[in-house]
């Protein structure tokens, strides 16, 4: 017989035949503990991962069919094989409803049938603790993982309030426009971003963020976008008397973005409201759709879509800057392409005819987008969504 180093517990006396079963089962390679009553027996199997019990059991004693009872209530995982001198069915049926799993009569002539039922229910045994010691290590992992799930959540969500509050208010006043956002994230965290701030000679500058891919690592970049942006346009400003170019910024960002090596391309739409807010002078890089722009009752899209490559993409990249005339009315609307992904068709000719009609119908800002689109109704998305409203004094 193959080794076996299941362990074994003896409940028996010292007569002979139990010294035979004890020198028996050890030459099969059982670990054989032994014990010579049921009292002692419960302190081993609280102490010892006991497979399977051999019990030598004599009906005659009361006090041992009290102490079976409480050890098969206690230990009922663990196999007990009853060895008895039985004569009757009625007794090993009563036997077998306590809950012995065995019962094999004295004088034993079948020692081989012990032998193969011992082997069968240490089988079974270990196959049950192997479970359950799986189940045990299972859940365990599940606690730590509901934990680690946790903790993540809960810095998901510190990083968005943070990100949040590096994005303007969601409505903004600015030297005579309204400035509306909206923002939706398929994830905790967006890898869209907007901004706007007003600069010394009175003019607008504004920009729409969309960083490849999703989650922290996209929308970490989108806070460094925030930093770097600020900070050239400091430098734009002290080197250049107040004035600012749009496509020197793009360029600068390009390379800054090239040099942190993230992996990572950003597209995006920057433009420069004047101070009299009668143009608009703007740099697209890689972004898609073009803004929409509504003045004199007319809808259209801005011309120059495919005309920069995305930030991070090459450091040879070259922006350059478009211009538009506004008037009073003009409202502008930028978005990101997870607008698109929301659309029911894949064709981008049909798309961009689908957005210019549903603002055309809901009109062309925030609350005509969102509604059009039932932005405010949807729990997930496939791509975070920014939206950015520019519209002039006309709308006051």
């Amino acid at each position: 017989m193959e080794s076996d180093v299941s362990q074994l517990l003896l409940i028996t006396d010292e007569s002979p035949i139990s010294a035979k079963m004890l020198a028996h089962y050890e030459q099969l390679y059982y670990k054989v503990l032994v014990a010579e009553d049921l009292q002692l027996a419960m302190p081993l199997l609280h102490k010892h991962a006991v497979h399977l019990i051999l019990f030598f059991y004599d009906p005659n004693i009361a006090q041992q069919t009290a102490l079976l009872k409480d050890m098969l209530e206690t230990f009922e995982e663990i196999p007990l094989i009853v060895i008895t001198e039985v004569v009757t069915a009625l007794d090993v049926t009563d036997l077998l409803a306590m809950g012995i799993t065995s019962v094999f009569s004295l004088p034993l002539d079948r020692q081989q049938s012990l032998d193969n039922c011992v082997a069968r229910h240490i089988r079974h045994a270990k196959l049950f603790f192997a479970n359950r010691l799986y189940r045990q290590q299972l859940e365990q992992t599940n606690r730590r993982l509901n934990d680690s799930l946790a903790e993540l959540e809960r810095d998901q969500q510190a990083g968005r309030s943070m990100q949040q509050r590096l994005m303007p208010p969601e409505h903004s006043q600015r030297n005579g426009l309204t400035i509306q956002r909206h923002i939706q994230s398929s994830l905790y965290l967006s890898g869209d971003f907007v901004d706007h701030t007003s600069l010394a000679d009175g003019s607008v500058l504004f920009y729409l963020a969309d960083v490849s891919g999703h989650g922290a690592s996209s929308a970490m970049l989108t806070i460094l976008l925030k930093t770097l942006t600020r900070g050239i346009l400091a430098d734009q400003q002290l080197e250049q008397d107040q004035s600012v170019a749009i496509a020197g910024i793009m360029s600068r960002l390009n390379k800054e973005i090239m040099d942190f090596d993230v992996n990572k391309h950003v597209t995006m739409f920057m433009g420069l409201i004047s101070a009299d807010r009668s143009i608009l002078t703007y740099c697209v890089g890689g972004h898609y759709p073009m803004p929409v722009l509504y003045q004199q009752q007319q809808l259209s899209y801005l011309e120059g879509l495919g005309s920069s490559f995305p930030l991070g993409l090459f450091p040879e990249a070259q922006y350059q800057s478009l211009q538009q005339s506004l008037t009073d009315d003009f409202a502008l609307l930028l978005c990101s392409d997870g607008v698109l992904e929301v659309m029911s068709n894949d064709q981008q000719e049909d798309q961009e005819a689908l957005l210019l009609d549903l603002l055309r119908n809901h009109g062309c800002n925030i609350d005509g987008l969102v509604s059009g689109l039932q932005l405010d109704k949807r729990q997930q998305l496939p791509d975070d969504i920014a939206v950015l409203s520019i519209e002039g004094n006309a709308h006051e």
